[in-house]
């Protein structure tokens, strides 16, 4: 049984544009953001997201040179996962 969720992920500085259109082409990214604090990291929201798909959204981020500093999953848009706005 695959459960679906919703997922964010910090990395360390910008994402470039070609890694995120590829990634949008292939993941229900809801958000795209900088960091509150500290600077230099880059927020994105991914939805409707199995556990293998985020395991392939991360290995996309690091085969594209990225650090992934931090990531949270919400199973079944739980509620108190709201992206924030950005």
């Amino acid at each position: 049984m695959n459960v679906t969720g919703n997922c964010e992920l910090t990395v360390a500085g910008g994402v470039a544009r070609s890694v995120l259109d590829t990634i949008e082409s292939r993941f229900d990214v809801r958000s795209v953001r900088p960091a509150d604090r500290p600077v230099g990291r880059t927020v994105l929201t991914v939805t409707g997201v199995d556990q293998s798909a985020v395991r392939a959204l991360m290995i996309m981020l690091w085969d594209s040179g990225y650090d992934v500093l931090a990531m949270t999953t919400v199973a079944g848009g739980a509620p108190g996962f709201e992206p924030r706005p950005g």
